[in-house]
């Protein structure tokens, strides 16, 4: 479900994005037109793509039990300027991001817990609350953008606490 509505958030972002282009270079007529019909096409993309089995595959954990797995999600991890698509997979001892192969900077990134000083919040662009903020002890900042990040936020201070 929450694959969908984000396809259906990016449709309507996209719709309001490309109809004001269109509605600055060729008028209200174009824009009404095209706006939506460009948003539809979008959204269907985005859908079909994170629901693609070559995306599934190339973020699937490899030798680790899916028992070990306590919660995952598709995510993106801000490497530099790039958000990088893939999957975050919280596990009993440690954080970890897989990316796609579709991105220009592939990796995979592992964040044991007892790097991590404080975990919190942040809003993508500055206003979609959709942002979780990995602090480590070395003050690097490791950032996410998921869903439902106060799941996330959650579970991963419930399992800090712990350890």
């Amino acid at each position: 479900m929450t694959r969908t509505k984000n396809a259906i958030i990016s449709g309507i972002a996209f719709t309001v994005l490309y109809g004001g282009f269109m509605f600055y270079q060729y008028g209200t007529q174009h824009a009404l037109i095209s706006g939506p019909i460009a948003g539809v096409i979008f959204g269907l993309l985005m859908y079909f793509f994170v629901k693609s089995k070559t995306v599934n595959e190339q973020t699937k954990l490899e030798g680790i039990d899916e028992k070990a797995i306590i919660h995952s999600g598709d995510a993106n991890h801000f490497k530099g300027v790039e958000a990088v698509g893939g999957r975050l997979y919280l596990l009993k001892e440690k954080l970890l991001f897989k990316s796609h192969h579709f991105n220009v900077q592939n990796h995979q990134t592992t964040v044991d817990f007892n790097q991590i000083q404080e975990v919190n919040y942040f809003n993508t662009l500055g206003f979609i609350p959709n942002g979780l903020s990995i602090k480590l002890h070395t003050g690097h900042i490791e950032k996410f953008v998921v869903n439902n990040r106060k799941t996330w936020k959650k579970e991963l201070d419930n399992l800090l606490v712990v350890k």
